[in-house]
C-alpha cells in the first residue's frame, strides 16, 4: 500500500546505558565486549573478580557495612559469570538484591539451567545465558532486560504521578478497595492506559484480576475502542485456553474487564527468568495455544497480536492461555487503528501486514511461528534496529534453523515453524490452526487432542 507510513526512527536502546560485564577469562571479556558494542551499546566496564565488582557497583566491601546507607550505582545492567576466582556470580547477584540496587543481572555459565535454577532463583538474576552463546542471543537477551528496565521505571513514575493526582479524590482504586464487589488484594501492573489487579470476589471469595482503564484515558477514543473491543471479544468465546471472560463494568466512570485468574507468568516472562524450555513443555503449549487460536478462526476473529507476552503460562498446570485482545479484528467489528499504521508487535509480524495488508488466518499463523521460533530458540527470527530494516528481513530472508542451537529439536519441527509457517508468502503458509495442530499431534503424539475446535 503506497499510503503505508513506517516509522524509521532509529531505536536507540543504547542511550545513556552503562553496562558492566564480569568474567576473569580475558577472551570472553573482550568477545561480550565486542558484542555489545556491536549492538549499539558504547558505555562498557569491564572487571575480572568480585572486588573489582563490588568497587565499581559502590557496594561495600563488608555486607553488614550496608546498614543505614542509601545505596546508589550508575551501572544501568550485569553481565556476570556464575564462577570468578574470589568469589561467584550468585553471590555477587544475591549482595545487589540485598543492596536493594535496581540493577538487572545476567548470569552467564557454562552449566545447564537446570543444574543451578535454585542458585538463580534465590539470588534473584533476572536472566541466564549458557556458554556458548550466539551473537545474537546475547544482544538480543541486553536490550530486553534494558527495555524492561525502562517500561518498569516509566510504570513508576506513572504510578507516583496519578497517585499525586488523584491521592485526595480517590479515583485511581488501591489494595482493599471493594469495586462493586471485587475487593482488590494485589496489583499486577500499571501501565499507560490501564491498570490491572488481583482481586477477590466477595460472594464466593474466588480470585480473579480485573483490568481497568485509568481516567487519563478517557478522552482518547481509539484506547476506549481498542478496550471495547476486547470485552466484546472476549466475552464471545470459551475455551480452555484463552482466559476466561467473567464480568464488566465502571468505577468512577472508568471501565473494567474483570477475567479468571492464572497463577503462573508470561512466557517472556519465563523465558528471561528461567531460559530454555524443555521439548515437552514447548510442545504442549504450541498445541494449547494453536488451539486457541483455532477457535478464533473458527469464529472468524484474528488476534493480531500473537507474541510471547499475550501468553500466560501456569508452570504447576503445564496450561498455557492465549490473553490480550485489544487489537484483535471481530467480522465487521470496530476498527481500532487508523488507516496507514501497523498494529501489532513488528518482530512478531507477517510481511504482508507491514505493507497495510488486511489481516488473516495466514498472518497469525506467522505470528504464531514467530512466537513458536523465540520460545525454543530464545531469540525472535528476526532484530533489527527500525522498522524498515525489520520489515526487509521478514520479507528476504529466512531465519536460521531451530536446531541450529539446540541440538535436542527435532528437524521436523524446523520443518513445521521455518519452512511452513515463517513462509514469505501467505499462500505458502498452513492452510489453518487446525492442519497445525494435527502436525504437532504427529509430532508428539503423547499430546492429547481436546477436540474443542474445528477447522
Amino acid at each position: 500500500m503506497g499510503k503505508t507510513r513506517l516509522k524509521t526512527q532509529k531505536i536507540r536502546l543504547s542511550e545513556e546505558k552503562t553496562i558492566l560485564v564480569v568474567d576473569d577469562d580475558s577472551f570472553v571479556l573482550k568477545l561480550i565486549e565486542r558484542i555489545l558494542a556491536d549492538a549499539g551499546f558504547k558505555d562498557i566496564r569491564t572487571a575480572v573478580n568480585g572486588k573489582q565488582t563490588f568497587d565499581i557497583l559502590k557496594l561495600p566491601s563488608d555486607k553488614e557495612e550496608k546498614e543505614d546507607m542509601s545505596l546508589t550505582s550508575e551501572i544501568d545492567l550485569v553481565v556476570l559469570d556464575v564462577l570468578l576466582p574470589d568469589t561467584n556470580g550468585f553471590e555477587i547477584c544475591k549482595r545487589i538484591r540485598d543492596a536493594e540496587l535496581d540493577i538487572p543481572v545476567i548470569l552467564i555459565s557454562g552449566y545447564d539451567i537446570e543444574e543451578i535454577q535454585n542458585k538463580l532463583v534465590e539470588c534473584g538474576a533476572d536472566d541466564f545465558l549458557k556458554k556458548p552463546f550466539s551473537q545474537a542471543e546475547l544482544s538480543t537477551r541486553v536490550k530486553l532486560m534494558i527495555n524492561r528496565k525502562r517500561k518498569s521505571q516509566k510504570e513508576a513514575d506513572l504510578m507516583q504521578t496519578s497517585k499525586i493526582r488523584f491521592s485526595t479524590s480517590h479515583n485511581v482504586p488501591f489494595v482493599g478497595d471493594n469495586i462493586n464487589g471485587y475487593v482488590i488484594i494485589d496489583s499486577l501492573g500499571w501501565g499507560k492506559h490501564s491498570l490491572v489487579y488481583k482481586v477477590v470476589r466477595a460472594s464466593d471469595k474466588s480470585v480473579l484480576s480485573l483490568k481497568m482503564l485509568s481516567r487519563n484515558t478517557l478522552e482518547k477514543k481509539d484506547i476506549v475502542d481498542r478496550f471495547s473491543n476486547e470485552i466484546e471479544i472476549i466475552s464471545k468465546i470459551k475455551h480452555p485456553n484463552i482466559v476466561e471472560y467473567v464480568d464488566r463494568g465502571y468505577f468512577n466512570d472508568c471501565p473494567y474487564l474483570v477475567m479468571e485468574y492464572v497463577e503462573g507468568v508470561d512466557l517472556e516472562e519465563y523465558l528471561v527468568t528461567r531460559g530454555k524450555i524443555s521439548m515437552k513443555s514447548f510442545a504442549h503449549i504450541a498445541y494449547d495455544i494453536a488451539d486457541a487460536i483455532c477457535e478464533l478462526h473458527r469464529k472468524n476473529i484474528f488476534h493480531r497480536d500473537i507474541k510471547l507476552k499475550n501468553i500466560l503460562y501456569d508452570i504447576k498446570t503445564g496450561e498455557a492461555k492465549l490473553s490480550d485482545f485489544g487489537i484483535a479484528k471481530l467480522p465487521d467489528g470496530l476498527t481500532t487503528t487508523q488507516e496507514g499504521f501497523i498494529v501489532g508487535t513488528p518482530i512478531y509480524l507477517a510481511p504482508e501486514i507491514f505493507l497495510g495488508e488486511l489481516a488473516t488466518v495466514q498472518s497469525d499463523i506467522y505470528s504464531f511461528g514467530a512466537t513458536l521460533y523465540h520460545l525454543i530458540t530464545g531469540s525472535p527470527p528476526f532484530v533489527a534496529e527500525t522498522s524498515i530494516e525489520l520489515f526487509k528481513k521478514h520479507k528476504l530472508e529466512k531465519p536460521p534453523p531451530v536446531n541450529a542451537s539446540r541440538s535436542d529439536v527435532p528437524a521436523e519441527w524446523n520443518a513445521l515453524i521455518v519452512d511452513r509457517c515463517l513462509a514469505k508468502e501467505s499462500g505458502d503458509r498452513p492452510n489453518s490452526m487446525q492442519e497445525i495442530m494435527d502436525d504437532i499431534l504427529r509430532l508428539d503424539p503423547s499430546l492429547k487432542p481436546k477436540g474443542t475446535s474445528k477447522s
